[in-house]
């Protein structure tokens, strides 16, 4: 490979209305035509990966030389073509044409934020097309997952403003099986999410007993739990203002519980006191404050701050004392949990007025988004 060859995000190039015709909100073919032959005049023989969405070929104003590259296999098109322009950039040491900056993919390619000078935009003027830098910044767990989410949900056709898809996620549950853990917390609720049923009904995620609802939840804000050694991810719970969480491990702790059986990266879980630390979201007008209190864990608990760029370095949190953490930083329980807030917003929304949820909720009204499977937030 030559050292400018490069992968193009065709869709990406074609939708643009900063390339002539300028201002047209539609794909253009010929779009890509002059973004190819202004690489071409700055890099000489520049060879390219073309890659583009399967939808491009039912909107674009020119499909027959979109399917003459396609027949030629010199275009390559997929679902959903990201994935496919970050692999081949990674694996061929490939510059990237975009003005995508991809954040919703920056935990499965963490090499994004350490090659920028790889990521190059266009800009067209009277004199022709034009490249500079993208402008890659790192950015905060919670904004990849926040991006991934406004694409997830794009994608599927959910609007997270519509009530029928937050009903479920907004209501207060309890699970009413008097042999289930879940059924024992001193608020006299769930804790962590719960799951649906093939009919579409609401069931507690322990033991699977339909769930009595309980009304309307206060805000919410979502909590991630994962194994800092590797990333992967343990348990998400929600977190409802006004409602402090015991966050520990062990079956007769009523709280939220990371040492359910089959949990995810048990031996980092073990490093969890049985009462590790107590959380509360406060909510004051518009001013929003995570308070957490070690509650004398064996193994402490330490804080990273983010300083608007990165994580700081880990300090010691005081045992019995409140702290308060901004949005972006991360606790790290035992040394080997971390624990965050998710950048997600579908379940943090204010002054819901979603109804009231009954215990059996038919099929024609449940959600069909209830709990992500973000695995990179």
């Amino acid at each position: 490979m030559l050292v400018w060859d490069a992968v193009i995000d065709v869709s990406n190039v074609c939708w643009s209305p900063l390339l002539p015709p300028h201002g047209r909100r539609a794909p253009v073919w010929r779009r890509l035509e002059l973004v190819m032959n202004a690489w071409r005049e700055l890099h000489g023989g520049a060879r390219f990966e073309l890659v583009a969405d399967d939808s491009l070929a039912r909107t674009l104003d020119d499909a027959r030389g979109l399917r003459r590259l396609i027949g030629t296999g010199e275009l390559v098109t997929r679902p959903l073509a990201d994935a496919l322009i970050l692999e081949l950039a990674r694996d061929r040491g490939l510059h990237v044409i975009t003005r995508d900056h991809y954040v919703d993919h920056r935990g499965d390619h963490p090499w994004i934020e350490t090659a920028p000078e790889r990521f190059h935009r266009w800009r067209a003027d009277g004199a022709g097309v034009r490249f500079e830098p993208l402008g890659i910044t790192p950015s905060s767990r919670q904004t990849v997952s926040a991006a991934r989410e406004g694409k997830d949900l794009r994608r599927s056709r959910l609007d997270p403003r519509n009530p029928l898809h937050r009903r479920i996620l907004g209501t207060r549950w309890t699970c009413r099986n008097v042999l289930c853990p879940e059924a024992a917390h001193w608020q006299d609720q769930l804790l962590v999410w719960p799951r649906l049923n093939r009919a579409g009904d609401a069931v507690c995620p322990t033991c699977e007993e339909p769930l009595l609802g309980l009304g309307p939840r206060d805000p919410l804000y979502e909590m991630v739990v994962e194994d800092r050694a590797s990333g992967g991810e343990i348990l998400r719970f929600p977190l409802e203002v006004g409602c402090p969480v015991v966050v520990g491990r062990g079956s007769r702790l009523k709280g939220v519980n990371l040492g359910v059986e089959g949990t995810a990266h048990p031996e980092a879980v073990r490093q969890v006191s049985r009462r590790h630390l107590l959380l509360r979201m406060d909510v004051d007008g518009t001013n929003r404050r995570l308070a957490v209190t070690d509650l004398g864990a064996r193994n402490g608990t330490r804080v990273e701050r983010w300083d608007g760029t990165a994580l700081g370095p880990p300090k010691a949190v005081a045992a019995d004392r409140e702290l308060f953490l901004g949005f972006k930083d991360r606790l790290l329980l035992g040394d080997a949990v971390t624990l965050r807030l998710s950048g997600r917003h579908y379940v943090t929304h204010s002054g819901m007025t979603e109804s009231y949820v009954s215990s059996s909720t038919n099929s024609q009204s449940a959600p069909t988004l209830v709990r992500d499977s973000e695995a990179a937030e």
